[in-house]
């Protein structure tokens, strides 16, 4: 992204992962009055639970942050960063909405991929050490954060294949 924007993303279990208001208005380079305001001019289109949940502390709304929540903080979906996007014209905007589609698509490719392994049966031996499907899907939702493409790439590859070949 544009002057390498970083923004920080929490994992979720159910929204795949949630930002703040305060990431999402830098992601798109406006003040967080500003996307407070888009949030109440747009109540009808912006709903509680698909595109932001309300934290009122650390384990309210599903919300399983790693870090610190003060209480009642609003937290954004990838739907909700989207469908903002569509309220917020400006150039730096559009690099941000780039953005935030592209890691939507990236996560949602390889959480299909991963379906598509689960349909395979594990095999009974050496059960230890296993990467779960939710535990590889948390881990790419990590790896989407990678901003070297190729790096990125490389790292989904080896967690994604499932044929391990030895190399003497």
């Amino acid at each position: 992204m544009a002057e390498n924007l970083i923004v920080m993303v929490e994992p979720n279990k159910e929204h795949e992962f949630l930002m703040t208001t305060n990431e999402v208005a830098k992601g798109y380079g406006i003040k967080t009055a500003t996307l407070r305001s888009h949030k109440h001019d747009h109540r009808d289109e912006l709903i509680e639970g698909k595109h932001f949940v309300t934290c009122v502390g650390k384990t309210n709304a599903g919300c399983e942050s790693t870090s610190y929540i003060p209480n009642k903080q609003t937290l954004w979906t990838k739907r909700g960063i989207v469908r903002l996007g569509f309220f917020i014209k400006s150039e730096r905007a559009k690099l941000f909405r780039d953005w935030a589609e592209d890691l939507v698509i990236f996560v949602g490719e390889q959480a299909e991929k991963v379906q598509q392994l689960s349909i395979w049966p594990e095999p009974e031996e050496r059960k230890h050490n296993r990467l779960t499907q939710e535990r590889l899907v948390d881990l790419l939702a990590d790896v989407a954060k990678i901003e070297d493409k190729e790096l990125r790439l490389s790292i989904v590859n080896k967690l994604i294949n499932t044929n391990h070949e030895k190399k003497d």
